[in-house]
C-alpha cells in the first residue's frame, strides 16, 4: 500500500530551509575572502607597504613618447636628486620611495621641460603613475605649455 504524506506535514517540511554545503576549490569564491586590488599581489595581507613607486611616460606636445628624456626626482627634504633616462617608449620608473617625504618630479628633453609635479607624503598610493608632457618652456624660463595628465594606480 502507498503511504501519502498529509498536506499539512508536507507544507511544514517544505517551509524549512534546506542546508546544502558545496566545496569550491577556488578561495576567491568564498564569502570570507576579500580581494584588495590596490595591494600588490606579492604583499602579504595585513602588512602595510613601507615604500612606494612612481612611474610613467614622458611625451611631447602631441602625446608621442620621447626616448632619452631626462626625468629628475628630487627629495624635497634633503634636496637629493635621482635621474632616469626614458626608454624608447618614453617610460621611466623610480622605486623604494619613502612615504614620509615629498618628492618633485620633472622631465627635460633637449631644451624643453615639463611642469614640476609633486608627490605628497600625505598621498599613500603605493604605485603612482605620472604622464609628464614637455612643452615649449626652456631651461631659462619662458612660457610653459606643459600639461600634466596624471592618474593613480
Amino acid at each position: 500500500s502507498k503511504r501519502l504524506i498529509p498536506p499539512a506535514l508536507l507544507a511544514a517540511l517544505l517551509s524549512f530551509p534546506g542546508h546544502a554545503q558545496t566545496t569550491d576549490p577556488n578561495p576567491a569564491h568564498s564569502p570570507d575572502v576579500f580581494l584588495d586590488n590596490h595591494r600588490p599581489p606579492n604583499q602579504k595581507k595585513g602588512k602595510e607597504p613601507t615604500t612606494r613607486n612612481v612611474s610613467g611616460k614622458v611625451t611631447d606636445e602631441n602625446g608621442q613618447p620621447l626616448e632619452g628624456a631626462l626625468v629628475t626626482l628630487t627629495d624635497t627634504k634633503s634636496n637629493a636628486k635621482t635621474t632616469f633616462f626614458t626608454k624608447k617608449d618614453g617610460h621611466y620608473s623610480f622605486g623604494d620611495l619613502s612615504f614620509n617625504i615629498d618628492y618633485q618630479l620633472q622631465a627635460k628633453y633637449k631644451n624643453q621641460v615639463s611642469e614640476s609635479r609633486k608627490l605628497s607624503q600625505y598621498d599613500h598610493t603605493v604605485n603612482v603613475v605620472r604622464i609628464l608632457q614637455v612643452g615649449s618652456l626652456d631651461d631659462n624660463g619662458g612660457t610653459a605649455e606643459a600639461r600634466d595628465k596624471s592618474s593613480k594606480k
